[in-house]
């Protein structure tokens, strides 16, 4: 089942718990304004996300050889609100007015306020308070038997418990990054690590392999490969804001995020103080990027070796991803092909 197939399928299940818990929530409030944040929940998470998380969930699930998809889809909807979670803080963050062209939570609230400057922190106040209903309905899943043996359970909630903490504490690096100057290569793969690659693919992988009774030494080698399948993927979606390799995107969105990394690392680890100090104007100073500004961007990104130097570090850990899939135990060996797909799929057009 590839993953549009498993995303109508999961849609259902993930519908039917959510819906419920609207409905649970309005009538505890019995508020029609505040009913209309709750019912946006539902509209917020089915606005086109492609659930990735549970997808991945699935994928070891399958490739240990079990076949009880009611059970793992349900699991899997503790990664889709915990994805809605991240996301509702993210926007608060980026101060993102949309989301696959739906109005983020706090926007959207904000609207049903009046759509003024004036309560625009009450908006925001109100989408964390979304978010902590969610993170209820997380905890509520989480301590579910879900027909799972009791004493794998115990390990695969400590591992989503795991998960929640290290997708805080690197949004808390990158938040950190954005007004404290450059920073170094160490904690930009820190970041990456604990913001994207194990919330996104590491520990959904990780707790079906759990929940599937799999021996230590094929949990640490699942552990690598979805890392350094993720730090690959990070990599080239960083490597296409800068190219613009990806047209539904801005080009050098990063930059003007004050996003680091691994191809701001270099210029500000390798090159002079004139090409330090223009990178760190465009990240930094809060002034729109004009045209100049863009192509003097390009050119510093070529010039210098920073793209070269990113293929290279693609290049890495797309080998390290191969090398460590062939590590792994498959009964379903669809999966190790689907695995190995997009594997090439990441270095394709780069390496």
């Amino acid at each position: 089942m590839d993953i549009y197939a498993f995303k109508d399928k999961f849609d259902v299940v993930l519908k039917k718990y959510v819906d419920e818990k609207i409905i649970q929530s309005k009538k505890l409030l019995t508020d029609e304004k505040l009913n209309k944040f709750v019912d946006y929940v539902s509209d917020f998470i089915f606005s086109g996300w492609k659930r990735i998380r549970p997808y991945c969930l699935r994928l070891t699930y399958k490739w240990y050889g079990w076949d009880n998809d009611e059970a793992i889809m349900k699991f899997g909807i503790i990664f889709e609100l915990l994805h809605s979670m991240a996301l509702i803080h993210d926007d608060i963050i980026d101060k993102s007015q949309k989301r696959h062209n739906v109005l983020t939570m706090h926007a959207y609230i904000n609207s049903i306020l009046g759509n003024s400057d004036k309560v625009w922190h009450i908006s925001e106040w109100q989408a964390m308070l979304v978010w902590d209903l969610l993170l209820s309905w997380v905890y509520e899943l989480r301590y579910k038997n879900h027909d799972f043996s009791e004493e794998f359970l115990i390990s695969a909630r400590d591992n989503v418990h795991a998960m929640i903490e290290e997708v805080i504490l690197g949004q808390m690096i990158d938040v950190d990054m954005m007004s404290s100057g450059p920073a170094k290569l160490d904690l930009i793969e820190k970041k990456n690590i604990y913001k994207t690659a194990s919330y996104t693919f590491v520990r959904p992988m990780l707790t079906w392999a759990i929940l599937s009774w799999a021996i230590e030494q094929q949990k640490e080698y699942i552990w690598e490969l979805a890392k350094n399948l993720w730090l690959a993927f990070q990599l080239r979606d960083d490597f296409f804001d800068i190219t613009l390799g990806d047209k539904t995107k801005t080009m050098f969105s990063d930059i003007r995020e004050g996003q680091q990394t691994y191809f701001t690392n270099f210029i500000f680890e390798n090159w002079s103080e004139d090409q330090k100090n223009f990178l760190t104007k465009c990240m930094w100073s809060g002034d729109e990027l004009t045209t100049n500004d863009i192509e003097k961007l390009q050119k510093l990104f070529s010039e210098t070796g920073a793209l070269e130097f990113g293929k290279e570090l693609i290049k890495k850990y797309v080998n390290l991803s191969n090398e460590f899939l062939e590590k792994v135990d498959f009964a379903n060996q669809d999966c190790k092909i689907w695995l190995k797909s997009l594997i090439e799929k990441i270095g394709d057009r780069l390496i």
